[in-house]
């Protein structure tokens, strides 16, 4: 099983599921996510980082798909470009225990 799957954040986003756009997201979003963390949480797949995958999935998809590749909240305004440092660092609480720090750079 893995952190996030095509059919889940299809589902999070209440959206029909087709493989190409959601699955491609899917796995770029725990490509991002796994390469932080260590082996043993990603065996485990804990709650905390299958949320945040989750995230980081919606995240991507936006940026892919939203017009100007700007989320937009409920309250129809554009957000900034979201994928930037600020991807992971949004949900360090989350990934936090779980963390590499041999993988840590800088």
């Amino acid at each position: 099983m893995a952190l996030l799957t095509g059919t889940q954040l299809a589902t999070a986003l209440d959206l029909t599921y087709a493989a190409d756009p959601f699955d491609q997201v899917a796995a770029a979003a725990v490509a991002v996510v796994s390469s932080v963390i260590t082996a043993t949480a990603l065996a485990a797949e804990p709650a905390a980082l299958k949320e945040a995958t989750l995230g980081i999935g919606i995240d991507i998809f936006q940026a892919r798909f939203a017009a100007g590749g700007e989320s937009v909240g409920l309250d129809m305004q554009a957000s900034p470009y979201r994928l930037n440092s600020i991807l992971l660092k949004s949900r360090s609480a989350l990934i936090a225990p779980y963390l590499n720090v041999g993988a840590l750079v800088g």
